[in-house]
């Protein structure tokens, strides 16, 4: 494959005058107001909530418009649309990382992060994860930043860090690629890009680590690879058909349902090329969508009885639901209300409510150009991302029910690729005539779906402690009993609790939250433990039953309602009585004898242990301040090495980095290293030892040819005062959570004599 700036269909739209340094400008301009966004959250650890909403809207509309002018605009290179199409995708990933840059809080997040930690102590693969059993049988993700992990030395924070940004890069470049071989135009390409960011989806979601933000990437990987090789230009198609099946293998291992809806579009493009004759295209995605299913129904046959358990329910619940809400029978939700039923002000409804208008409005046009053969082009392939873009409003009736709507939230990614393909290959020939327009348009389309996606304005930022609301509820109250747990609870101890503890313990400490979820071979659900007025038979059974050594209970959710998802796990059928518990409920296991409180707060902790008759030991560990460990010694050798391939190999880098395949298959890659990690044990030595060799083979890479005079263009002063404030982002926002949230201290070890006994 031809490098990024030798690709046709990128260059074709030079033009023949340009602006100096356009997008070094546009990202000075986005940086300053990722500024502003940033000095709202530190406004928002302080507990002035307002001023870090009022600070996230007004950046976020200065982090998108300056992109939108340069995209929208004709004087840029494609190259340069790239670039600015890149550089918005990871701004606006800044944008939500620097809400909490130091600790994963979203509920996924912490899901995963609890299978790296595992993976990265040494508990090889499929280890158990109560809180989400099915990410262990899909570890593509954590794979990769174990990987990373490995051979730096990295905190896994980092890790997770290096492993989104590079799923977003992918994304961000396979999907510019992608659309600019289909329409043959780099303009419609950036633009494209330009609509996919106001995906539900994009900004929040797809920007956690969480198996879809890699999956994404695969898959925009994938068909990008495999439209080059049915390209009948191509005279090596082997090569790219390789590269779509390596990134198929890692989508297969990464996530479930994207793997099989890939699986399900490549079977219909190679019908779609058959019924329009044309048979070369066909044979390839014919070869493609079967080495691929062998594939994914070989993994997934290995994990097959755990994904019934798991999918079945949520899609039960989805069809319930919808199906109420067609017949009107009740059971729907206001657009832009939270879980406990707040409804969001007016005129955020009224933004959400345009972007959804202006999609469908747009819609309409482009789909029709479409369907006569323009814009997109007169393959019948065509009628896939036309059929998918039209499903656009059954989406919006589906977000009116809570379930149907989780699944409507996952379904938008696919759909809004295929609209911003459908509407950006008609709308460019039109900009024009939008004139002016073009900007509020695209700020609407992205700012209408970021609020879609990322729910009410809590989520959005960093503010003071708020019950059942998912990271909001992860303050430093809670980051203290997950440390004290990482210092003194046993390791494989069982915990009975909420929710929230139930899925930030495990990233700091080895325990085990004992839940309901299929696949973890002992389920058990703790609802009624917590319902219940007094420790009475039933709770005893529980106890039992479900192997609890210690109950935690958050006595600040007295009297709440919860605002997202549900108290604890597993208790979503409870309906109201589950929905708000009193002072009797919680407080009920003080005085119980054989029920001992080892620490006591806002959060109780009580050893239940005497009940089971086990032996009451603690331990005492250092102190986790972060999940999973940093090696500086490594880290600093890893250091060394990459100052080493940028002194003695600069023009080998160069190389490598400036050829599409190298970026798009270095997910997978990592992904193998990791797996091999996992294998033979992330030992620190091994990692230094397999850095040493991928940096030897680097510096082996044959040298990049000079072509004339040419140099590279020096960094102009504006990029250079960009890349300042960027870094002044990152160092604010990181100093501001870790004196709100980290900076605390110990809390006491449990009672003296159970120390001394573990002694």
């Amino acid at each position: 494959m031809t490098t990024l700036l030798e690709r046709p269909a990128v260059a074709a739209a030079s033009p023949a005058r340009r602006t100096a340094h356009p997008v070094a400008v546009a990202t000075l301009v986005a940086s300053l107001a990722l500024l502003v966004q940033v000095l709202g959250y530190v406004a928002g650890w302080a507990g002035h909530e307002t001023t870090a909403t009022v600070g996230w809207y007004v950046g976020f509309v200065g982090l998108v418009a300056p992109y939108a002018v340069v995209l929208l605009g004709e004087r840029l290179t494609g190259p340069q649309r790239l670039v600015a199409a890149v550089a918005c995708s990871l701004l606006l990933y800044l944008s939500w990382f620097l809400t909490s840059p130091l600790l994963a809080t979203r509920f996924d997040e912490t899901l995963h992060v609890t299978t790296l930690v595992t993976l990265a102590d040494g508990a090889g693969l499929f280890a158990q994860n109560s809180m989400l059993p099915v990410s262990p049988h899909y570890p593509g993700l954590e794979l990769a930043a174990v990987a990373v992990h490995w051979v730096s030395g990295l905190p896994l924070v980092a890790c997770q860090v290096v492993v989104v940004v590079l799923a977003r890069v992918t994304l961000v470049v396979a999907l510019f690629l992608l659309a600019a071989t289909v329409t043959r135009s780099a303009r419609v390409a950036g633009l494209v890009v330009l609509l996919y960011m106001a995906s539900a989806q994009f900004y929040f979601f797809n920007a956690q680590f969480s198996y879809q933000t890699v999956a994404i990437a695969m898959l925009a990987a994938a068909l990008l690879f495999l439209a080059r090789a049915c390209d009948p230009a191509e005279t090596r198609p082997w090569r790219p058909m390789v590269a779509a099946q390596v990134c198929l293998a890692a989508l297969a291992v990464t996530h479930h349902l994207t793997s099989w809806l890939t699986l399900g579009a490549l079977w219909l493009l190679a019908l779609l090329f058959r019924l329009g004759g044309e048979q070369l295209r066909a044979r390839r995605t014919l070869v493609a969508a079967e080495v691929a299913t062998v594939v994914a129904a070989a993994w997934a046959a290995i994990v097959a009885p755990l994904l019934v358990r798991y999918l079945g329910p949520i899609f039960d619940n989805a069809g319930t639901e919808l199906a109420r809400l067609l017949a009107l029978d009740g059971g729907g939700r206001s657009v832009g209300a939270d879980g406990g039923g707040a409804p969001a002000p007016a005129w955020e409804v009224g933004v959400m409510a345009g972007s959804m208008v202006l999609w469908c409005l747009l819609l309409v046009p482009a789909a029709y150009a479409a369907w006569r053969g323009r814009g997109v082009g007169r393959s019948r392939a065509r009628l896939l991302p036309l059929v998918l873009a039209a499903a656009y409003p059954g989406l919006l009736v589906a977000r009116l029910s809570p379930a149907a709507g989780e699944v409507a939230d996952r379904a938008s990614t696919f759909v809004t690729m295929a609209m911003a393909l459908v509407v950006g290959a008609w709308l460019v020939p039109r900009l024009r005539e939008v004139g002016r327009l073009g900007v509020p348009a695209v700020v609407l389309l992205v700012l209408g779906g970021t609020m879609l996606g990322s729910g009410p304005d809590w989520q959005r930022v960093p503010g003071g402690y708020l019950p059942g609301a998912e990271q909001r509820s992860v303050d430093a109250t809670t980051v203290e009993v997950a440390r004290w747990a990482g210092r003194h609870l046993p390791a494989g101890s069982r915990i009975a609790t909420d929710t929230t503890l139930g899925r930030v313990l495990p990233n700091f400490a080895p325990v085990e939250p004992v839940t309901s979820s299929p696949g973890t071979g002992d389920a058990v659900n703790v609802t009624e433990l917590f319902l219940a007025r007094e420790v009475d038979d039933r709770s005893l059974a529980i106890i039992r039953d479900g192997d609890v050594d210690f109950v935690a209970v958050d006595t600040r959710i007295t009297g709440q309602r919860v605002r997202s998802g549900s108290w604890f796990e597993g208790s979503q059928g409870w309906g109201e009585q589950a929905a708000v518990l009193d002072a009797e409920q919680l407080g009920k296991f003080a005085d119980v004898p054989g029920v001992d409180l080892v620490l006591d707060g806002p959060v109780r902790v009580y050893d239940v242990r005497a009940l089971t008759g086990e032996r009451q030991v603690f331990t005492d560990r250092p102190d986790p301040v972060l999940p999973g460990d940093a090696r500086p010694g490594q880290l600093a050798l890893a250091g060394l090495a990459l100052l080493a391939v940028v002194l003695l190999g600069r023009s080998r880098l160069q190389t490598l980095v400036a050829t599409p395949t190298a970026l798009l298959v270095s997910l997978p890659v990592l992904m193998a290293l990791g797996a091999v990690g996992a294998l033979v044990g992330v030992e620190p030595v091994a990692g230094t030892v397999l850095l040493a060799l991928v940096t030897g083979a680097i510096a082996l890479l044959p040298a990049a040819v000079p072509t004339g005079d040419r140099r590279p263009p020096a960094l102009p002063a504006v990029a250079a005062l960009a890349a300042g404030v960027l870094v002044t982002c990152v160092v604010v926002a990181c100093l501001a959570q870790w004196r709100a949230q980290l900076d605390t201290p110990s809390l006491p070890a449990p009672p003296v004599a159970a120390a001394e006994e573990a002694r």
